[in-house]
């Protein structure tokens, strides 16, 4: 496969891949980070970040009350030892701030929704009559939240939550066996053994597809190799893969069960078929991996339920598609220089008259594709396509012709740059072809709306890059 082919297949890919790893190839240019959105005061998008942290997105200046303790105007208490937020309580007097979007006042019927999405049923209910109060206790593994309505009216009137299972409580062992710190998101550390996970996944697609001299390559033109330009993406994609999943705590987001187990599972494949010499030398563990297809499956489930509401509504008008085969005889040919040229006389003569023949044999009734199989020039015969993207290498009156077609009529005598066709509309409206060209335009409906929800959270997250640390790898080794 010639070098041009294969920057045209990869550009193919890459537009048509909108899924979420790729994201960040349609995201605009990132808004400004000064204003406070009703986001940052969802609590739990807070857990195990500082509090310098939570005092810059939400504008606040907490008090430290005792060591790891924090208040603010006395409606709201936030633990945070050795520096790390693992616990918050929202008193009376604060319906700003909210715990898996649930706050002070809120109804009872609506915040049991909510939580019932996060935990599940709650564990334990206490009367608390002097307070004139219940309290509802919701657990699971990684957090406890307690959650207080009053009696007489239902509404929300406290809420504490404790993070049990400290993200960085990793000790400097644990460290240094994931190697060196390559990336910051924010507070999220991205370290040398996980960025490589990223990164030979994509090293083995894209040899198994076009080999290992594809990395000196440069496909694009700017005279950078396309082993950096695959670096710089992956990175890109971990750390919007890093801002999605840490924004889905306060959305309300996370695996089910099922989910966890698929990610266990893939993850225990995954290490099945690495090498001793790659788990030593990249220092991949099972842990390591079930993290990261955590991770993707949970932000493929952000993806899918921030944008399930998306308009899908699409008409056959915009989405129709037709499916043509067609004859084409050639009244020109590639001279010495490489240039298309009109045929000697005689020869387009002869040409022509094939064409007229062919034309009387097509619409006497002779099987057309049979015809065009035998005669015709062009590699290809059948061609299905809508309003715009006919034949690229056909001029528009190819596309003009074939759309001006019922199911079963047979155009004239068609002349493009390369020569005469003739064209047979086998169906004017193609429905299998239809019905996928609705649903990628509703995907990216999906993505377009997916990438304004990106755009708004990235600017909320400092990035730092390990430049010198990240760029003495290489995928040729």
């Amino acid at each position: 496969m010639n070098i041009y082919n294969i920057y045209n297949k990869i550009k193919i890919e890459m537009s048509t891949s909108i899924r979420i790893l790729l994201l960040v190839m349609l995201i605009i240019p990132f808004l400004s980070g000064c204003r406070v959105d009703e986001a940052d005061y969802e609590l739990t998008n807070y857990t195990g970040k500082s509090i310098s942290t939570f005092e810059k997105r939400t504008k606040t200046e907490l008090a430290e009350d005792s060591n790891g303790v924090y208040t603010l105007d006395s409606v709201l208490q936030l633990i945070a030892p050795k520096g790390k937020i693992t616990s918050f309580t929202i008193l009376e007097g604060s319906e700003k701030y909210k715990l898996f979007g649930v706050g002070i006042g809120m109804k009872k019927s609506e915040a049991e929704v909510k939580l019932t999405d996060v935990y599940g049923s709650e564990t334990n209910k206490t009367i608390e009559s002097e307070k004139n109060s219940v309290t509802h206790t919701y657990r699971d593994k990684e957090s406890e939240l307690y959650i207080s309505y009053d009696i007489d009216t239902e509404l929300v009137k406290e809420i504490s939550y404790y993070y049990l299972k400290a993200e960085d409580s990793a000790t400097d062992e644990d460290m240094e066996n994931a190697g060196e710190l390559i990336a910051l998101v924010g507070d999220i550390r991205v370290y040398y053994n996980e960025a490589m996970v990223y990164l030979k996944s994509a090293q083995e697609n894209y040899e198994t597809d076009y080999g290992k001299e594809i990395w000196d390559v440069d496909i694009f033109g700017d005279g950078n190799s396309f082993g950096e330009y695959i670096k710089d993406e992956v990175l890109k994609q971990i750390i919007q893969l890093k801002v999605i999943c840490d924004k889905a705590i306060q959305e309300g987001i996370t695996l089910s069960e099922e989910e966890k187990a698929d990610a266990i599972a893939y993850a225990e494949e995954h290490f099945k078929g690495l090498s001793d010499a790659d788990i030593d030398r990249y220092m991949v563990t099972k842990e390591l991996l079930q993290k990261v297809y955590s991770d993707n499956l949970l932000a493929e489930k952000v993806f899918e339920t921030l944008t399930i509401d998306v308009d899908t509504n699409v008409s056959d008008i915009t989405a129709r598609q037709i499916t043509v085969q067609h004859i084409l005889i050639y009244s020109t040919e590639i001279n010495d220089e490489g240039n298309r040229v009109p045929l000697p006389l005689e020869q387009r003569n002869k040409a022509f008259e094939k064409v007229n023949q062919l034309l009387e044999n097509a619409r006497s009734g002779e099987d057309f594709y049979t015809l065009a199989e035998t005669n015709s020039e062009d590699d290809v015969i059948e061609y299905t396509f809508g309003r715009g993207e006919g034949p690229e290498k056909f001029s528009d009156s190819f596309e003009q012709a074939a759309f001006n077609l019922k199911s079963g009529d047979t155009s004239g005598i068609i002349t493009t740059e390369y020569g005469w066709h003739i064209i047979n509309c086998v169906t004017d409206f193609n429905e299998d072809a239809t019905t996928r060209v609705k649903e990628e335009i509703i995907e990216q409906r999906r993505t377009e709306l997916f990438a304004e929800y990106y755009t708004k959270w990235s600017s909320e997250y400092d990035v730092v890059i390990n430049s010198e640390a990240w760029d003495t790898i290489s995928l040729k080794d």
